[in-house]
């Protein structure tokens, strides 16, 4: 039998929107309504858009839930 190895893909760091809510797992809105409007994570604008902070997110989510 043979044996396949799955590897684990770590999220990058900053991640936007769409993958923050995903990452969350939770809608865009959802994201945006509860932790960044409420002030849980911030929202970093950068040359190449709104990014949000993984690590961020992670501690967002257990003091949320």
């Amino acid at each position: 039998m043979e044996q396949t190895t799955q590897t684990v893909t770590e999220w990058p760091r900053w991640l936007n929107l769409k993958d923050s809510a995903k990452y969350a797992g939770c809608s865009s809105n959802t994201f945006k309504r509860h932790l960044v409007n409420a002030g849980r994570v911030r929202a970093h604008v950068t040359g190449y858009g709104t990014v949000y902070d993984r690590d961020e997110i992670s501690k967002a989510i257990k003091e949320w839930h």
